[in-house]
């Protein structure tokens, strides 16, 4: 037996040659031996995974999809013969149509096989083959000796070109109060539904193409402002929640969609109208005579009114006693039906025949159901006594005759009803004897050179010390002559042309607090300066505020006997009153806005965002930018008008590190760093929050824990 052995490969064929003899004769000969090989190894189908491609695309069939291997066997000699061709598209081996045949493990490896689709047909294709090494007979799959041909699968994806289809659009109205205390409308897939035959839900989106102009959309899972999309799973899930602005007196916002899927598919641009309704009295003041028997007070719903809507009432007694002075029907709620945008809600006046004093009292509205809160929210009804012809024949105030409180500034008293007493103010009325002349109002700021020339000669005095008192504010009406008082107890009513004659006035006191409250000093940042024109007096001249400025106050008036001046709450802080900045004010930025350093304020929004965001929401929803600060007593005033918490500011240095700039573009003129000026690197720190006493940090603009912020525009002249 002769074993084949490497080296003698490169010398194959062998020959040996040899001498025959018998001791007589001798004859040559030749021996030639020959090796043949022998297969003993069989092929295996080492790779079969199947090729997936679009409709109507060509696809390489590569070695990582089809591969055979043997380990006695060259490439060229591993066969792949066909015992079917596909059915909805073509073979193509070195470009050319491979109708019949085979092709090599070879042909593979240098990429020359490929499969093109027809474009028609179901979403699978294959060919059916028999792997050969030329000699041997089967092939090995999966560990298994075969013979019959296997499938080569061919899996078609179609291509998507229909977008997702609406199949439910419907305008949201469904109100509700949130535990914050704003309203806001959910938009859930009962309002706004999209589907498409091959998209999840989670993958149809809806691109907002114009938010909305008069709130906000939110994600109630993440407290994100949502500025750019959502999802057909988050409108399933509840997520998306619409914030009304509610310093703004509107019924209906929209915003403009377009659904969308993964590849791009998208449908015509829709819009989402959201309708809701405010309610509101319809008066906030009225006068009723004590023997009138029933006063109707009208509340009124107006803008969205298809649906049900609900609100409370509550009573404050003022003055008036409930049972005594008046009783009210047992049903608290008032019920709008469908359709209905008026109501009127029942008081009956006692008449109990005694001479006494006018009784005041409030009905306020709250809770509301399926409706907002307008701004007359509370009516003051004033009993007047009927004794002594002193009451007049019954009539509402008139709804052209704005109270101050529907201004939204305490006014100095006007001619006509008097207004009833508030917390937080004090009002004295005198009735001197009429006169034909009616010289014009005193203003408070001009109280040091007040001069009653030409007015009844009445002064107040208080009692013990003989010291005079001038009045904050006159007004005469050619009936009455009207003297507003603030800060002071234990009153005496002097007349000097009458001394004889006693009059009765009325007085509502407010007692001046032991200690000045916190809250109405200034920020720890602007105790250590004060800028020029500030509101306030300079250290040492602080003047001690009965109460904190609040919503609630705004429009209330304080005289400070020390300093000679009139302050007057604008609902965030006390300033220095002057009529014609206040009439500037009032006209020049929109309802809701603050005006301060000649830019409108707003809060923008009460959710928090990160800068990125909140940048973007006062951009394209408030048409202005992340507020500029000017100076110190701007600072404070901003510190104040975000109650006290911290909020983004427009400062960065995104641009160029170390670099600080306003968003608006304005100059920096202010700083208030909380540690000095940050560094040039500060891992990317780029904007800056206002944190506690109105102090500057710097914080990651699109990353991080989320903050308020205070959007402001540019006052336009």
């Amino acid at each position: 037996m002769v074993i084949q052995e490497p080296m003698l490969m490169a010398v194959l064929p062998l020959s040996a040659r040899f001498l025959v003899s018998n001791g007589l004769w001798t004859r040559h000969g030749e021996l030639e031996i020959t090796l043949r090989a022998t297969d003993r190894a069989l092929p295996v189908v080492a790779r079969n995974r199947g090729l997936r491609l679009a409709s109507g695309a060509l696809g390489l069939l590569s070695p990582e999809l089809l591969q055979l291997t043997d380990t006695d066997t060259p490439a060229g000699s591993l066969a792949f013969l066909l015992a079917q061709l596909p059915r909805h598209g073509q073979l193509l081996l070195r470009g050319a149509a491979l109708l019949q045949g085979n092709f090599t493990q070879q042909d593979v490896d240098s990429r020359l096989v490929a499969y093109r689709h027809s474009g028609d047909g179901p979403q699978s294709d294959c060919f059916t083959f028999v792997a050969t090494d030329g000699t041997s007979h089967g092939f090995i799959v999966d560990g298994r000796v075969l013979q019959d041909p296997v499938p080569f699968i061919i899996q078609v994806d179609r291509v998507d070109k229909t977008a997702p289809r609406i199949t439910r659009l419907h305008s949201p109205s469904q109100v509700g109060l949130l535990k914050n205390g704003c309203y806001g409308i959910y938009i859930t897939s009962r309002v706004l539904r999209a589907a498409d035959h091959d998209t999840e839900d989670d993958e149809i989106v809806f691109r907002i193409l114009r938010g909305p102009l008069r709130g906000h959309l939110e994600n109630t899972t993440t407290g994100e402002i949502i500025c750019e999309k959502f999802s057909q799973k988050d409108l399933n899930s509840k997520t998306i929640l619409y914030i009304i602005n509610p310093s703004l007196e509107v019924n209906s916002d929209i915003v403009e969609f377009q659904v969308m899927d993964p590849t791009g598919n998208s449908a015509t641009p829709q819009i989402l109208e959201l309708k809701w309704s405010h309610i509101g009295w319809s008066q906030t003041e009225y006068e009723v005579c004590e023997n009138e028997g029933v006063l109707l007070l009208e509340v009124t719903r107006r803008g969205y009114t298809t649906e049900s809507a609900f609100v409370g009432v509550t009573v404050n007694q003022v003055s008036a006693t409930v049972g005594k002075d008046f009783t009210m029907t047992p049903s608290r709620l008032i019920q709008f039906d469908p359709g209905m945008s008026t109501k009127m809600w029942n008081i009956a006046i006692t008449y109990d025949g005694l001479e006494e004093d006018d009784e005041v009292f409030e009905v306020i509205l709250n809770s509301p159901v399926n409706a907002v809160l307008g701004t007359k929210t509370k009516a003051a009804v004033k009993i007047l006594d009927s004794k002594g012809g002193r009451c007049h024949p019954s009539s509402p105030v008139s709804p052209s005759k704005h109270s101050a409180r529907e201004m939204g500034v305490w006014h100095l008293l006007s001619p006509g009803p008097r207004s009833p007493a508030t917390p937080g103010s004090l009002h004295l009325e005198g009735r001197p004897p009429p006169s034909s002349k009616q010289p014009a109002v005193t203003r408070g700021d001009s109280l040091g050179g007040f001069d009653s020339a030409g007015l009844p000669r009445r002064k107040l005095r208080t009692r013990g010390n003989g010291k005079v008192v001038r009045p904050s504010s006159v007004y005469r009406n050619g009936t009455d002559v009207v003297y507003t008082y603030h800060g002071m107890v234990s009153l005496q009513l002097e007349d000097d042309r009458f001394p004889s004659r006693k009059r009765k006035d009325e007085v509502a006191v407010i007692p001046q607090p032991q200690k000045k409250d916190r809250a109405a000093e200034p920020p720890q940042a602007d105790k250590v300066e004060s800028t020029t024109g500030s509101h306030l007096p300079r250290q040492g001249q602080l003047p001690s505020f009965p109460k904190n400025c609040t919503v609630e106050l705004k429009g209330l008036f304080h005289f400070e006997e020390s300093i000679q001046k009139l302050y007057q709450c604008d609902g965030i802080t006390w300033e220095a009153w002057n009529p014609q900045t206040k009439e500037v004010e009032n006209k020049a930025c929109p309802a809701g806005w603050h005006l301060h350093s000649g830019y409108c304020h707003t809060a923008g929004a009460e959710q928090k965002s990160t800068w990125d965001a909140a940048a973007r929401v006062c951009r394209e929803q408030f048409l202005g930018n992340l507020v500029t600060v000017f100076s110190r007593q701007h600072m404070q005033w901003l510190w104040d008008f975000s109650r006290r918490k911290p909020f983004w500011i427009g400062l960065n240095d995104q641009g160029h590190a170390g670099h600080w700039e306003w968003i608006g573009g304005e100059s920096l003129t202010f700083t208030i760093w909380k540690r000095g000026p940050p560094p040039r690197s500060q891992f990317g720190k780029s904007c800056v929050l206002v944190q506690r006493r109105g102090k500057w940090q710097t914080r990651h603009c699109r990353k991080g824990k989320p903050h308020h912020f205070v959007c402001s525009r540019k006052l336009e002249m």
